[in-house]
C-alpha cells in the first residue's frame, strides 16, 4: 500500500479556477421555504467559474422568490471525460451536450430550468439521515464535561494578566526580561513609524492585528499603552458635494414619508417669506451704499468738494456721483460736511429725488 495523501479529483481544481471562457456546471442544491420544508433540485448554469455559477443560481432564485433560501450547493463542471452515475456511468454524447446547452441558465428566455430530485425516505437532507436520536450526545457538552473545562482549566489567562508571561504550548511561564524589552521596543518603533495606528503597526511588523494586541498586553498593560501611545483618531473621508446632496435628499424623503411637514405654504407663511425677502434685500442694499461712503469722502477731499471734479477723478459720471450722495444722505450730511462754492441750490429738497 502506497503512503501519502489521497489524490485530489479534477473537480477540486475546476472549482478553484477562473476560466477564460464559459463552462457548463451541474449544480445540486436545496431550497428551504418559509414553512421550514425543503426540496432538492438540479440545474445547469453557464459561467466562467464555480463561484460565479453559485452566485448566479442564488440571485436568480431570489429574483423569483425572495423568501426562498438556497443551501447545500454542490457543483460539477461538465467536460469531455465527465462520468455521472445518473448517466449509467457513461460519458456525455453530442446529444447530451446539446440538451445541456439548451437548458442551461442564463438563456434567451431568462428561465431557470430545474429538476426536482425526490429525497430518500428517512433522510433529513440530500446526503444522510440525521434524526434527534442520532445527534444525541454529540457536539460540545456543557458544564464540567466540556472539553475546554477538562483540558484548559487553569491554563487560560485573560489579556490583563498576561504581562511578563510566555505561552509554551502547554502552560504560561515567565518571559525572559531582555527578550520582552526587545519586543516592546519593536512595538514602540512600529507605532511611532505609523503615527500610533495599531493596524498599520501590525502590518509593519508582519503580524495580524489581534496578535499585535496580545503581544502589547504581554509587554505592558492596556492602560499604559493607551496613555503613552494613544490610539490615532481616524480622519473621516471627505464627502463630495454631490454625495452630501444625495444623502440629504434621502433623509428628507424618509422624514416626509413619516408625515413630517417642513414648510407651511399657507397665505401667512407666504407673506412672511416675502417680508423676510424684502428685509434681506434692503440690508444687502444698505451694505453696498455704506461701502460707497469712503470713496465719496476721498474724492471730495481731493477735489475741494467739487462734485463734477470728484466724479471725474473716480471715473464716473457726475449724475452717478450725485445719485451716490443722495442714497447715502441718511448716514452723511454731504451739504454741511462737504460744502461746495459752486453749489447754488443749497435749499435743494433731497426727498424729491429719492
Amino acid at each position: 500500500m502506497k503512503n501519502g495523501r489521497k489524490k485530489k479529483s479534477s473537480q477540486y481544481y475546476f472549482r478553484r479556477k477562473v476560466f477564460s471562457y464559459t463552462q457548463y456546471w451541474l449544480l445540486y442544491y436545496t431550497e428551504r421555504y418559509t414553512d421550514k420544508t425543503e426540496k432538492d433540485f438540479a440545474t445547469f448554469i453557464e459561467a466562467r467559474s464555480y463561484d460565479l455559477a453559485k452566485s448566479i443560481l442564488v440571485n436568480k432564485t431570489k429574483e423569483l422568490d425572495k423568501s426562498i433560501k438556497v443551501k447545500a450547493i454542490l457543483g460539477y463542471m461538465l467536460h469531455k471525460d465527465y462520468i455521472s452515475d445518473r448517466l449509467a456511468h457513461r460519458k456525455l454524447k453530442i446529444g447530451d451536450w446539446d440538451l445541456v446547452k439548451s437548458s442551461s441558465f442564463p438563456n434567451i428566455n431568462n428561465v431557470l430550468f430545474k429538476k426536482e430530485l425526490p429525497r430518500k425516505e428517512g433522510y433529513t437532507n440530500r446526503f444522510n439521515k440525521a434524526t434527534a436520536e442520532d445527534t444525541k450526545g454529540k457536539g460540545f457538552k456543557t458544564g464540567d464535561d466540556n472539553w475546554a473545562r477538562k483540558h484548559r482549566k487553569g491554563k487560560f489567562l485573560p489579556l490583563g494578566k498576561r504581562k511578563g508571561k510566555k505561552w509554551t504550548g502547554h502552560e504560561w511561564i515567565a518571559w525572559d526580561k531582555n527578550e520582552m524589552l526587545k519586543t516592546k521596543a519593536k512595538i514602540i518603533d512600529a507605532l511611532v513609524q505609523n503615527k500610533n495606528n495599531r493596524k498599520a503597526a501590525a502590518e509593519y511588523l508582519g503580524i495580524g492585528r489581534n496578535s499585535f494586541y496580545k503581544l502589547m498586553c504581554r509587554c505592558e498593560t492596556k492602560d499604559w499603552w493607551d496613555k503613552e501611545y494613544p490610539i490615532a483618531k481616524r480622519i473621516p473621508p471627505r464627502v463630495s458635494r454631490e454625495e452630501r446632496s444625495k444623502t440629504q435628499a434621502r433623509v428628507m424623503a424618509d422624514r416626509r414619508a413619516k408625515g413630517e411637514v417642513f414648510f407651511d405654504k399657507g397665505e401667512i407663511s407666504e407673506a412672511k417669506r416675502i417680508a423676510n425677502l424684502k428685509k434681506a434685500k434692503a440690508k444687502q442694499r444698505d451694505e453696498y451704499r455704506k461701502s460707497l461712503i469712503p470713496k465719496i469722502r476721498k474724492a471730495l477731499s481731493e477735489n475741494n468738494n467739487i462734485r463734477s471734479a470728484a466724479a471725474k477723478s473716480i471715473g464716473v459720471k457726475p449724475g452717478t456721483f450725485r445719485a451716490w450722495m443722495l442714497k447715502t444722505k441718511k448716514w452723511v450730511d454731504w451739504n454741511n460736511e462737504y460744502t461746495s462754492n459752486y453749489n447754488t441750490n443749497k435749499d435743494f429738497s433731497w426727498n424729491k429725488i429719492q
